[in-house]
């Protein structure tokens, strides 16, 4: 596999702290394209829909960016994904993959398949379908995070967590109190 560094310079630029003008810093136009799991194992899969950072490939294919954050404990911090996506042939492949670990502050490859997928996960289905269907972004419960810098996209993944967690933890607290009132004898 020939290691191509223009893919992962996002996720690079998020692992790495070094001084650089405003006008050098890369930005994105970040979404929260699919979350999945529960409290204290979420993930949070953010793609980068800023036009410039979203490339043409051989065939007609278009290549993005797409980030997992992963709260829980032992997981890689995020993973940062170079997806491509046929809209032609309605089809999804990963052509690249890297770990980061914030903990030993170390970037590694991932594995993956870069085979087209015939039954691709969910996250893979909206990440086809925030680039071939961008109309239908806020119908599809994808939430706009804006414009900004990737150093600061890179805490918006925990930043999420918690606002998961506090609703998880409200919707338990809320079941608690009416399992709790259904239970009380009847006057």
């Amino acid at each position: 596999m020939v290691f191509r560094a223009r893919r992962f310079m996002p996720a690079a630029l998020l692992c790495c702290t070094f001084t650089v003008q405003a006008s050098d810093v890369p930005t994105g136009d970040f979404w929260v394209i699919h979350h999945q799991g529960s409290l204290g194992t979420n993930q949070a899969f953010i793609a980068d829909g800023d036009a410039n950072n979203i490339y043409a490939r051989p065939g007609g294919a278009k290549s993005l960016g797409v980030y997992q954050f992963n709260e829980a404990p032992g997981t890689p911090t995020f993973t940062a994904y170079d997806v491509e996506i046929d809209c032609a042939k309605n089809r999804v492949r990963i052509m690249g993959a890297q770990d980061y670990r914030s903990v030993f502050n170390e970037l590694r490859p991932a594995k993956f398949s870069s085979q087209w997928q015939t039954k691709p996960e969910a996250w893979l289905v909206q990440s086809r379908d925030f680039v071939c269907r961008p109309t239908e972004r806020q119908a599809k419960k994808m939430q706009h995070l804006g414009a900004m810098p990737a150093s600061q996209m890179a805490k918006a993944g925990p930043e999420l967590f918690r606002a998961l967690n506090r609703e998880a933890l409200k919707a338990t607290i809320m079941q608690q109190i009416d399992e709790a009132f259904a239970q009380m004898p009847a006057k």
